[in-house]
């Protein structure tokens, strides 16, 4: 071993290796058989990694071999960490979930801590290059899912996502990697720097392209714009003495590569891989895409999410409604327009009013203070002409794109774009040459206790990936009718903690399959402890109690879920089954006219529109509606035989015909009892008899 590396310190050593690994590997990590298979397995990594470096980190601060010294950005970052965890102290919702969250958020306040001490100029150096490496592998995958390779084995929800489950992830953090991507260009010494920079430089950004992510690239191009100004104003070194760029061949492979860019642009989807949200048709095109930027009709609700939230913060303006909230208390805002049948949103769509709703104003403040401060510091690094302003300009330009996203999605919850966001906070600090240790600043309790902390945290989301496993795994299997499956998936994801309160609405499936009304009213209540607002659970638990004989607690809560989702079609269903079997006929006919209005394919509602009439006596009206439900399900031997009963007892012209056939279709067609099929067979032979 050299001398130079022996005195190297061993926590900048790891440094060296783990901090870089992270920015290469986090993007590309996934677990096709987690519910969240973007985020817990890119969480687990992070937190293994920083616990082995905090390990080692501590043992040489007891050696002193390393320095503690504090960022400028160290005050505030640690402000907003400890006001969001009184942002939960004081909620009155879902502490468990906030929990999680709180494991999620500590880890990125100790990552921001310790990337901040011992991060180095090599450390940074290699981190570009190997997310310009990482940047290539992943972005080829989104490229090839753009021009219609099946890429199948990795999972999405909105292709092309690579491995990060969904577009607009993709290009969250595609918009923070991309200053530094092209800062790498500036920089590159050798041509295999130049190729691999410019490669990084074309793969990112038409993959950023393909994303058709509207608001990374206004995050992209208010980045670009930062950065514009702020070399206009410090004019700090642009291009070292050494760089090949200065070269005229050096120059002609970013030529080349923005070309082949400027070729590939234009290319329209192919998307081929199944179960995948498509691109919208007015976002297929480029030139599409980028004239719906001024659409007023692209916001997809979000101007009644971001109104709603206002209306949260309005109410608590101090401390929010606390870490992971926002989900829990939005469905008593939303009004009926965003909640409906089996979707609920489950943030804001915009990280400003999330933070804001959750940990009120004091959070947002203390939010941007410490984005500020980091500008201030690269500021004034480039007023100085510091050499490693650059990099630092990069590294805010990122934030800021995160930042400009973040106004129209959610990137603080994404693994990958907060761990770019919490180092490029560390790394400024790192490059900003105040790295020696005053006499008067003392130690924190803080770096002792990390280990312990992230180890605790490691544990946590260790938990949350067995329950993951087993969520899913039920809720294939309740798609799939396997009950007994769904039994032991659900009881799996029980024993691993109540991390999300579907679990809950599975069980309540099971005790339904076996008729156990009572076992799945209990369900129910104890998921509605962990989500009180949960339409689901609310209508289950309503269906629950009328199934079990107590129509008044059915009533009562089936009107709940419909305050809270006034446009969920199931739920009006099921209040017109409670009205029915209340003989309040007037509501019942109310309900699941309304039913059938939200959602007018909706065979249930016509069809127990039709039962209704049916026993008011009105066969006109029966007729009507078992019509039109057969219009959607036309092979459904019940309905088949409801029309013919409508049509036998209303007995107009034609009519005993029209009974026949459609009894006929009936007999046919139906695979229950041989015993229900007697009433439509002595029916025919009475018809056919002439009688």
């Amino acid at each position: 071993m050299s001398k130079h590396t022996e005195s190297v310190p061993l926590t900048n050593r790891v440094a060296m290796i783990l901090i870089p690994g992270l920015f290469a590997a986090l993007p590309l990590v996934f677990d096709a058989d987690l519910y969240r298979f973007a985020l817990l397995p890119k969480q687990i990594l992070l937190q293994i990694a920083l616990l082995a470096l905090t390990i080692v980190w501590i043992r040489d601060l007891g050696q002193q071999t390393v320095t503690w010294s504090p960022s400028r950005t160290f005050l505030p970052a640690t402000l907003f960490f400890f006001w969001s965890t009184i942002s939960v102290v004081f909620a009155d919702l879902n502490v468990f979930g906030a929990t999680t969250f709180l494991s999620h958020q500590i880890t990125f306040y100790l990552l921001f801590v310790v990337v901040s001490q011992v991060s180095s100029l090599q450390t940074i150096d290699r981190a570009i290059n190997w997310s310009c490496v990482s940047g290539i592998l992943f972005s080829l995958i989104g490229i090839l899912e753009f021009w219609g390779v099946d890429i199948s084995a990795i999972p999405s929800n909105g292709r092309p996502s690579s491995t990060f489950a969904y577009r607009n992830f993709a290009a969250s953090y595609l918009v923070a990697i991309l200053p530094l991507v092209f800062i790498n260009v500036l920089r590159a010494r050798a041509r295999a720097e130049m190729i691999l920079a410019s490669v990084a430089a074309l793969c990112t950004t038409l993959f950023l392209v393909y994303t058709r992510s509207r608001g990374a690239w206004l995050g992209a191009a208010t980045s670009l714009i930062t950065f514009t100004c702020l070399y206009a104003v410090t004019r700090f070194c642009l291009v070292g003495k050494h760089t090949i760029i200065r070269t005229a061949s050096g120059r002609l492979i970013p030529i080349v590569t923005a070309s082949l860019l400027i070729l590939l642009l234009p290319w329209s989807p192919r998307i081929s891989a199944p179960h995948s949200r498509a691109i919208d048709e007015g976002k297929a095109d480029l030139l599409d895409a980028m004239g719906s930027l001024t659409d007023g009709d692209a916001n997809r609700g979000r101007w009644h999410l971001w109104s709603r939230t206002l209306e949260i913060v309005s109410d608590h303006p101090i401390t929010g409604v606390g870490m992971d909230n926002w989900k829990l208390a939005y469905p008593a805002y939303d009004g009926g327009v965003m909640i409906k049948a089996g979707s609920a949103p489950e943030r804001p769509h915009n990280d400003l009013l999330w933070i804001a709703s959750e940990t009120g104003m004091p959070g947002v403040v203390l939010y941007g203070w410490l984005l500020l401060q980091s500008a201030v510091t690269v500021f004034r690094m480039a007023l100085r002409r510091d050499e490693n302003a650059l990099i630092a300009g990069g590294l805010l330009c990122g934030l800021i794109a995160i930042v400009v996203h973040g106004f129209f999605g959610f990137p603080r919850e994404r693994i990958e774009t907060s761990f770019f966001f919490w180092s490029a906070l560390g790394l400024i600090h790192g490059l900003s040459g105040k790295r020696e240790r005053r006499k008067d600043v003392p130690m924190p309790l803080l770096p002792w206790l990390s280990p312990a902390v992230l180890g605790l945290c490691v544990a946590i989301t260790l938990a949350e990936i067995r329950f993951d496993r087993a969520l899913l795994a039920g809720l294939r299997s309740f798609a799939g009718n396997d009950i007994i499956s769904t039994d032991r998936h659900s009881s799996e994801g029980l024993r691993s903690g109540p991390f999300d309160s579907r679990v809950f609405l599975l069980r309540n499936k099971v005790y339904q399959a076996g008729r156990n009304y009572l076992q799945a009213q209990a369900a129910c209540l104890e998921g509605l402890n962990y989500h009180p607002n949960s339409v689901e659970l609310l209508g289950d638990l309503g269906m629950n109690y009328a199934l079990g004989g107590d129509l008044g607690r059915a009533r009562d809560t089936l009107l709940k879920a419909s305050e809270l989702a006034p446009s969920h079609h199931q739920i009006q269903n099921n209040l017109g089954g409670v009205y029915q079997r209340m003989d309040d006929r007037q509501r019942a006919e109310r309900a699941y006219r309304r039913a059938t209005e939200i959602k007018i394919d909706y065979p249930d509602a016509w069809s127990n529109l039709g039962l209704l009439h049916m026993v008011g006596g009105k066969y006109d009206e029966a007729v009507s509606s078992f019509t039109r439900a057969l219009e959607f399900t036309p092979n459904d031997p019940v309905l088949h035989h409801n029309l013919a009963d409508a049509l036998y007892v209303r007995a107009s012209p034609g009519d005993r015909l029209g009974a026949v056939s459609h009894y006929g279709v009936f007999l046919k067609t139906w695979r229950g009892d041989i015993a229900e099929t007697a009433i439509a067979r002595s029916r025919v032979t009475e018809i056919g008899s002439g009688k």
